[in-house]
């Protein structure tokens, strides 16, 4: 459902200004991004493995066994280049908390992290930077009445149900990012972890 909301306003915005066609993000690719890490030798993507791995007995200590139920509803952006659906306020604060204990465990194995501090869950769907030349010769921001229809629509609902570790310059054939490691949190959080 969320998935095809966010079609539909990556659809009209093409419809009403088809240049932008090259800023989209595909649907494949959607994820909330909780830390981000810079990860530049295979020593430090095997400590990435183990402190995601580790992350899972804090992560599951805060959903206490329950789903985490992730509610999107509205449009936000940042400086008008990167157009995002929002997530509610109240399931911010949990993610929030989620975040900063991956991030923990993150630190605790010395790894480079770019922090939850200014955390602000997100799904991009739009970024203007994908697009470099667009954004030089033709827009320098991207102008709400393209998608004010949706601006305060609701997107659906998604349970929390895996965090993953992703090479964000690797993409699969799937259209998602290469996962070097998995962990199933909430409910399915007895299934193992994949690697």
């Amino acid at each position: 459902q969320i998935l095809d909301r966010i079609e539909d306003v990556q659809d009209l915005i093409v419809t009403k200004e088809p240049d932008l066609l090259k800023a989209l993000l595909h649907i494949q690719s959607m994820h909330l991004t909780i830390i981000l890490a810079h990860l530049g030798t295979k020593e430090e993507i095997k400590k990435a493995v183990l402190a995601l791995k580790k992350s899972k007995t804090k992560v599951e200590t805060i959903l206490q066994g329950k789903d985490f139920n992730m509610t999107f509803h509205g449009i936000g952006h940042f400086k008008n280049q990167v157009i995002y659906v929002k997530m509610l306020k109240e399931d911010q604060k949990i993610l929030s908390k989620i975040a900063e204990a991956v991030e923990e465990c993150f630190i605790e194995m010395n790894l480079n992290v770019f922090g939850s501090k200014d955390f602000k869950p997100h799904l991009t769907f739009l970024k203007l930077s994908k697009a470099p030349m667009l954004k030089r010769k033709v827009f320098r921001k991207i102008c709400s009445d393209l998608y004010k229809e949706y601006e305060d629509s609701y997107f659906g609902t998604e349970v929390l149900s895996e965090i993953d570790l992703c090479a964000m310059q690797k993409k699969v054939s799937s259209g998602y990012y290469y996962c070097e490691c998995s962990i199933n949190v909430g409910s399915k959080g007895t299934e193992e972890s994949k690697e």
